[in-house]
């Protein structure tokens, strides 16, 4: 690779670490071919994104980046995944993968700038995520609203009821 393909790398590299927030860092030595795809479909099905990098690139384009405090596990195979919005649904995805594929394994992780190891990861991916805690919210708000309007109503049927009771006991 000549110095201008390593600069473009390195720019293609630095765009990614400012437009994302959460990026994950996995040693894929020993997967073939055909789990690497799978490993990308289903680092797509999260919306995230996965790219094999050269270590010296990657270290070069993080310097002075949130992704800098990574550089101690950019050592080795390396492959970098990020995801734009959630970093839930792309932590579940390789932490899912790497149990069904003991040869990959997580680095660790950078999220907001805050380094995470392995087991952090973990811990994340077992997290709802943001969709399913505004699933979750929607739903309280909604079971509130419903016991407020029972309760508003309440008076008043109570007083339909008693004014029922009234006239059939008029009539009869």
């Amino acid at each position: 690779m000549n110095r201008a393909d390593k600069q473009t790398v390195i720019t293609e590299i630095q765009d990614v670490i400012q437009g994302n927030a959460a990026f994950y860092l996995v040693d894929f030595k020993g997967l073939r071919v055909k789990e690497i795809s799978a490993l990308r479909s289903r680092v797509r099905e999260s919306s995230g994104s996965l790219r094999v990098v050269k270590n010296t690139l990657l270290r070069k384009a993080s310097e002075g980046t949130p992704l800098s405090g990574a550089a101690g596990w950019m050592e080795g195979p390396t492959a970098l995944a990020w995801a734009g919005q959630d970093p839930i649904p792309l932590a579940k995805a390789l932490v899912t993968f790497a149990k069904e594929n003991p040869n990959l394994k997580l680095k660790g992780g950078v999220i907001d700038g805050r380094a995470l190891d392995p087991q952090s990861v973990e811990a994340l991916s077992k997290l709802p995520g943001i969709r399913e805690i505004r699933a979750q919210l929607i739903g309280l708000l909604q079971a509130s609203a419903v016991k407020l309007a029972t309760v508003l109503q309440a008076p008043a049927r109570n007083v339909a009821v008693c004014l029922s009771e009234k006239g059939k006991q008029i009539e009869g």
